[in-house]
This record gives C-alpha cells, sequence and structure tokens, in this order.
C-alpha cells in the first residue's frame, strides 16, 4: 500500500450527542492504531454505537453533528476532536479530500435527485475536468452494480438494494483514499454481496467498515465490536453468523388452505419498470419473497398492502386486517414513540413482543433517535400487536446482529402459528434458515410472480400509435440542431413575455412572436401533442378575449391579436416551464455566469429536494393510513419532523460530496455541459426575427397614423 494513504489513531474517545445526558460512545481506556492501506470492522448488536464510530471517523461529529467530542482521534494526521472542538463547519478540507463515505439506512441520502448528477457532484467538487466526468460516472455506476440506464433515474426511486448500490458509486466515484462504510452489503443479493465485498476488499484504501456480516469482510485488520457505546468482547454466537432451524412446537399449525390476501397480474403506473404480479397469501403460512436487487419485490408489497394505485390486474382481500412494515421503519413510526402510536387495547400485546424482540426500553423514547435497527424492531411490535391476518414486511433482518435477527425471526413463525398470513421480503439467507420447513415457502421474483403475458407481435394500432409519437416527438428536431441551452431558453422566454406585451396586438406581430417561441418549446423536449391539450384548454379564453375587443369597437385584426396575445405567452410558458430543468440552469450560471459553486449548489439541491419530501410524504400517509386505527391527528407533525431533519441529511449528504472544498473558477457541469451550439443560434436568430416583424409592424402604424 502507498505510505500517503490515511492513518488513524484512536486513543479514550467520548460522544456526548447535544442534549444527552450521558455518552452514546465511551471508548475509555481504549486505544488503536489502523495504519495505511489496512482495515477497521466495526461490529456489534443494533444500537450499540457502530454509525457513531464511522461517522466520528469521517469528521461529522462536533461539526455537522452537534455535540461534545473528546480524547484522541486522528485520521490521515487531522486532529478531529480539535476541529470538533472549534466548531468548524464540516470534516477538515484536508480530510474531506480524501474521503468517501457509504451511509446507512434505506432511505435516500442524495444530495442531487438524479443518480448520474448526484455521483458527478463529488467529481465537480474535486475539479476533475469535464471530459472525463461522463467517463468516471459510467464506470462508477456499472461498477456498483446498476444498469447504465439507471443514471438517468431519481435515487428516491430506486429500491432499497438499488439505493445501496448508487451510495458505493458517489463514495468510490473520486478513487478515495480513506473510505468509510456503513453497512456496504446490507439489503444486497448474494452476488453483489460478494462483488461489493471484493470490490472494497482490492481498493487502495484505508477502510473503516461497519457491518452485521462479518465473514464475507474477513480480510480486515483490526475488529472491534461494540455494546451500548463501549467495546466489548465479541461473542461466540456472532462468530457463527448464521440462525438455525427452530422446531415446531408440538400440536402446532401449519399453512392451510384458507386464501387470505392475493394479487392477480396487478400492476402500477407508479412503477412501470415491474411487470404484473401474481401471489396468493394462505393463511398460517410464511412465504419468503426472493430475488434480485431491484427486481421490484418492494413494488409487489406495496401493490398487495393497497399502497400504491393499482392501474391493472386484480386484488382480493376481503375482511382481512392488513399490516405493513416497510423497508424503511421511519416511514411507518415517525417522530413519536412507540408508545403514543399504541391503541389502549394493543399496549399489553406489544409490550410482551417488544420484550421478545429486546426493544422494551424504548417503547418510551422517541423513534427519531433510535437506531436504523431499533426502528425496525419497534415497527414489528406496533404492527404484530394489532393482531394482523396479513402481515407484509419488507427485509425485517436488514442491518441486523444475529441475535436480534433470531427474535425478529421467531416473533415472525409465533405470527403464522397464530394463523397469520405473512409475505416477506428478503435477502437475508439467516431468515430462510430460521423457518420451519411446514410453514416456509419460497416464492422467487419475478419468476415466480410475473402475470404478464408474453408479448408478441404488436397491433396495427399499436404500431399506429408508436408512428405517431415517433413523428410527433423533439427527437428529428434536436438531431439536426441539438438542445438549446437553459440559460438561453430562461432568458428569451422572459424576453418573450415581455415583447408580447410592448408589440402591437396586431395578429403578425403576435404571430412573429408566438411561431418562434413554439419552434423553440418542440426543439426543447416539448410534445406537439401537449401542444395542442394546451391550445384546446386556452380556446375558450382565446375566443372571449376576441369576442371582448370586438365588441370593444376594436378592428377585427386588432381583436383576434389580442387573441394572439395570449398564445404568444402561453409559447413563452413553453418554453420557460415545461423543458425547464433547474440543475442544468445551474450548471449554465456556474460555467457561463461565474456563480459561486457551494452556494448555487447548496440552493439548487434544496430546491431539489421538495419533490422527493412530497414523495416521502404521500407514502408516509398512505402507510399510516394502513396501520392506524382511526384518524391519525399527529401525522402533519411527523410530515414536519421529516421535513426538519432533512436539512442535516443534506448537509450531510454535500459535505461527504465536497460541495464545501474550494472549486476552480469555472467547473464543469454535472455529466451534461451547459455549451451554447446551433439551438441556440437559431433560437436568437428566431426571436430577432419576431422582434424586427413587430418593430416594423410598431413603425408602419405610426407612419400610417402621421399621413
Amino acid at each position: 500500500m502507498p505510505e500517503s494513504l490515511p492513518e488513524i489513531e484512536i486513543a479514550n474517545l467520548v460522544w456526548r450527542p447535544a442534549g444527552a445526558a450521558a455518552p452514546t460512545l465511551d471508548l475509555r481506556g481504549y486505544s488503536l492504531h489502523v495504519r495505511g492501506g489496512e482495515t477497521l470492522l466495526i461490529s456489534g448488536a443494533s444500537g450499540a454505537g457502530k454509525s457513531t464510530l464511522a461517522a466520528a471517523c469521517a469528521g461529522l461529529l462536533g461539526t455537522l453533528v452537534p455535540g461534545e467530542l473528546q480524547g484522541t482521534l486522528r485520521v490521515g494526521g487531522v486532529d478531529l476532536v480539535a476541529a470538533a472542538v472549534a466548531r468548524e463547519p464540516g470534516p477538515p478540507t484536508t480530510l474531506l479530500e480524501r474521503i468517501g463515505v457509504i451511509l446507512a439506512g434505506p432511505a435516500p441520502r442524495h444530495a442531487l435527485p438524479r443518480l448520474a448528477d448526484d455521483v458527478a457532484l463529488a467529481l465537480e467538487s474535486r475539479g476533475v475536468p469535464a471530459a472525463l466526468i461522463h467517463t468516471k460516472v459510467r464506470a462508477a455506476i456499472s461498477a456498483a452494480g446498476l444498469p447504465e440506464r439507471a443514471g438517468e433515474s431519481d435515487v428516491d426511486r430506486l429500491s432499497g438494494g438499488e439505493r445501496a448500490l448508487a451510495a458505493a458509486a458517489t463514495a468510490l466515484v473520486t478513487d478515495p483514499a480513506l473510505l468509510i462504510a456503513d453497512e456496504p452489503l446490507a439489503g444486497l443479493d448474494e452476488s453483489r454481496a460478494a462483488a461489493r465485498a471484493t470490490q472494497i476488499a482490492t481498493l487502495q484504501a484505508t477502510r473503516v467498515l461497519v457491518s452485521h456480516e462479518l465473514e464475507p469482510l474477513s480480510f480486515a485488520n483490526h475488529t472491534i465490536h461494540l455494546g451500548n457505546g463501549r467495546v466489548l468482547p465479541r461473542p461466540a454466537a456472532a462468530r457463527a453468523g448464521a440462525l438455525s432451524e427452530p422446531s415446531a412446537p408440538v400440536g402446532s399449525g401449519s399453512a392451510n388452505n384458507d386464501v387470505v390476501l392475493q394479487l392477480f397480474a396487478a400492476s402500477s403506473a407508479d412503477r412501470p419498470n415491474v411487470p404484473p404480479v401474481s401471489i396468493t397469501m394462505h393463511a398460517g403460512g410464511l412465504t419468503l419473497l426472493r430475488g434480485e436487487t431491484g427486481s421490484g419485490k418492494s413494488t409487489l408489497l406495496a401493490l398487495a398492502a393497497g399502497l400504491i394505485p393499482r392501474d391493472g390486474g386484480e386484488r382480493h382481500v376481503g375482511r382481512q386486517v392488513v399490516r405493513y412494515v416497510p423497508q424503511d421503519p421511519g416511514l411507518l413510526l415517525g417522530a413519536r414513540s412507540l408508545a403514543q402510536m399504541l391503541a389502549p387495547g394493543d399496549v399489553a400485546r406489544a409490550e410482551a413482543f417488544a420484550r421478545d424482540l429486546g426493544v422494551a426500553d424504548l417503547m418510551s423514547r422517541p423513534a427519531s433517535r433510535c437506531s436504523d435497527g431499533e426502528r425496525r424492531r419497534l415497527a414489528l411490535v406496533l404492527t404484530a400487536s394489532q393482531s394482523p391476518t396479513a402481515l407484509l414486511v419488507d427485509e425485517p433482518t436488514l442491518g441486523l446482529d444475529d441475535a436480534s435477527a433470531a427474535r425478529v425471526m421467531t416473533l415472525l413463525v409465533s405470527q403464522a402459528r397464530a394463523g397469520c398470513s405473512l409475505l416477506v421480503a428478503t435477502h437475508d439467507e439467516r431468515a430462510a434458515r430460521a423457518v420451519p420447513q411446514d410453514l416456509l415457502r419460497t416464492v422467487h421474483h419475478p419468476t415466480g410472480t410475473t402475470g404478464a403475458v408474453a408479448s408478441g407481435e404488436p397491433s396495427v394500432i399499436g404500431r399506429g400509435v408508436q408512428l405517431a409519437s415517433e413523428l410527433l416527438s423533439p427527437a428529428p428536431v434536436k438531431r439536426l440542431i441539438g438542445v438549446s441551452n437553459p440559460l438561453t431558453r430562461f432568458g428569451l422566454a422572459l424576453f418573450w413575455f415581455v415583447l408580447s406585451v410592448i408589440s402591437p396586438a396586431t395578429a403578425v406581430a403576435q404571430g412573429a412572436i408566438a411561431l418562434p417561441a413554439l419552434i423553440v418549446a418542440w426543439s426543447s423536449g416539448v410534445q406537439f401533442l401537449a401542444t395542442l391539450r394546451l391550445a384546446l384548454t386556452l380556446a375558450p379564453a382565446i375566443a372571449g378575449m376576441v369576442i371582448a375587443n370586438l365588441i370593444g369597437g376594436a378592428s377585427p385584426e386588432a381583436a383576434v391579436g389580442a387573441g394572439l396575445r395570449l398564445v404568444a405567452f402561453a409559447a413563452g410558458s413553453l418554453v420557460l416551464l415545461r423543458p425547464f430543468e433547474p440543475l442544468r440552469l445551474a450548471d449554465g450560471a456556474l460555467q457561463h455566469l461565474r456563480a459561486p459553486f457551494a452556494p448555487t449548489l447548496t440552493l439548487l439541491a434544496s430546491a431539489a429536494t421538495l419533490p422527493t419530501l412530497m414523495r416521502e410524504a404521500r407514502e408516509r400517509r398512505a402507510i399510516r393510513r394502513l396501520s392506524h386505527r382511526g384518524s391519525d391527528p399527529l401525522l402533519l407533525a411527523d410530515l414536519f419532523d421529516a421535513a426538519i431533519r432533512a436539512v442535516p441529511r443534506l448537509a450531510i449528504a454535500l459535505e461527504v460530496r465536497g460541495v464545501r472544498l474550494p472549486s476552480r473558477a469555472r467547473p464543469a457541469s454535472a455529466s451534461r455541459p451547459s455549451t451554447f451550439g446551433r439551438a441556440d443560434l437559431l433560437i436568437v436568430l428566431l426571436s430577432a426575427g419576431g422582434l424586427l416583424v413587430s418593430v416594423a409592424r410598431a413603425v408602419i402604424e405610426r407612419l400610417t397614423l402621421a399621413v
């Protein structure tokens, strides 16, 4: 390994979060030295402080995360305790330049919505030449195990496993000298987990890894096992690494033929990449839904639970009590404690389940202050206590140690023994080993669930619709003249608005303004049919404007021109709004207007977070409506809390991508350079033509009046 790789020194490290009465990480009496290129593996039960120690090594504690950090912590020669005492705004820049961070949890932890932009941001922050950004982004996405088309997807629309792959692409695209990876293998199928472990093992970097899966990461040079924030000897159960199959109790029941819930060829337009699915759940059965990362298992669960609109197929559920535990337990629990969410009749059962899962002492703690693994178990307690007849669970053992995973699977098996029907989506091999064979049913998705008919030759009508769509698309225009710059569109849209007001209200003048605006809109990506729909919507207003002018005594030409003024306004709106891309506009501002990099990207990233929060709010509302008996008056408070917590989440995402690093004066565009080309020249010429026609018309009118 190169001698320049950062070393890590830890001694007597103590962390107490702001507002906490006691430390959550207390390593007094413990010291460790990790040389450059070595690997530190942190293990422990859920809530033991593993993520806290990893965040400390990344320089996040005491800087972005408020609290008190004491002891000794040097990473790459940087004193992170001194940085925390000095209240620096984030990790010191000398460390930030060399670091890559994979954050844990199924919730999206991105800075920019589109994956390719998010991956490219770390390169832009470090001043990588624009010519290399495209190549490195594509290579990072491919190396992470994602298809190339995933780069065009929004991160928050990826599955939980795909988000884990995306997080790795973002962290590794810069070839970091220090990798901090929190549960890098969680939520991945077996082949992708093995590929990820190999990728990490061969990385030329110092590594700090947090994981419950120790065997794939056995190449680690140093291990720390934590419990309640302190270093403990690693127990034998943790080294065994497997859950044994429980024996069936005497006289226990098994799955019967009573159908509880059924999907037949169900599909949703919200998830267009997932084919129609079919599955049947029987009373007293436990079905494990297996499949590759990103195959659509979570979508199947959401369709079965009725959380997303079903546009095709059938769903039969009858008078059943259906409950759902999402992969992100925060969507179910919110910020409140479990005790506040329980109905009075469910308290006794919840307390018993909480004791079984080892979270009885957390029932009164706000869920937002619990670890991801603790929230996962609390969410299961909440749903199981409501006596469901159908329980849908997404990755129940994700990120859990062996002991906690065994408790979870024991609870699920007991629910099946009691007659509940369970559908469990999981990649965890431990889950399959923990279910008795008389209950177990394994379904592989999509091979065992696809209900779609094999597509054959399209019909004549289908071919006609496809041909019309191709002819009316802007693709031919784009091939001829290229794509116009967002700065050009933005500026000229405003220009057309002003021009349509100051120009004479005549058909010739307003038409000269509207026609080039429409051409620009179509060349920028607006569908011709969308323009026709807008015209139909405006038709009554245009007719009313013409009639009002005629009644008022205006000439027919002036009346028609007044109506066309609305068309000119609408054309300018198409140019401004339909193809408007805030991030592309920011790229143009950074390149051509020399806007400051960090403030501009921070503002745009904040604005781009709003659609994600809105989608998350809709998902949270649907999940809570399913699992909450009656109305939930505190849902609005939880939505507000989620929005507030998105601020530090975004701040951390921006920091670990190096947005605060000094950048060159004119940084590159995020994978889509905002360059001026033939399309921009055509727009300017068309606008100039419209301006000349309007000015000529006005001059002619003045001369005619003078004569």
